[in-house]
């Protein structure tokens, strides 16, 4: 699971500062996966305005897939409200839901780069993103080559 939130953040780093001018653009990827009993669908969108990107908003929504996963979900989901807890502060926005019933546990972090500081963004292993360098050319390049689909 921190594997597949640090693919999402290195492409997230590669776009911080662009050289684009003047527009808001948002890309979205797209990628799901499986391994170890949980299925994830992962969605990064990036918002660009001009040279800059003013917005990251990441989803990670997790399903269990087989029987050891699921008899062993509150252990699973423990682990992640420990990693992510829900708050808003310092421009990060991190809500979580865990749905116990059907074994599906979702992330969600925005982050509002305006306001985000480098000592909230590594709380939650994001630190990358305030020193990232590229274009939206090359997070959507880097992103299609680890198996996103970007639009």
């Amino acid at each position: 699971m921190m594997k597949n939130i640090k693919i999402l953040v290195a492409l997230v780093a590669v776009g911080i500062l662009l050289t684009g001018c003047g527009k808001k653009e948002t890309l979205t990827c797209t990628n799901t996966q499986t391994a170890s009993g949980v299925s994830m669908d992962q969605e990064v969108a990036i918002t660009f305005n001009g040279k800059d990107v003013d917005n990251i908003k990441m989803t990670v929504n997790s399903k269990a897939t087989t029987d050891v996963i699921k008899k062993n979900w509150s252990v699973f989901a423990s682990t992640l409200d420990k990693q992510y807890p829900n708050e808003d502060k310092n421009g990060i926005k991190v809500t979580t839901k865990n749905d116990d019933k059907n074994y599906t546990y979702d992330i969600k972090i925005e982050i509002d780069l305006n306001k985000a500081d480098k000592k909230s963004l590594s709380k939650y292993n994001l630190g990358d993103i305030a020193n990232a360098k590229g274009s939206a050319k090359e997070v959507r390049e880097s992103a299609e080559k680890s198996g996103f689909t970007c639009k």
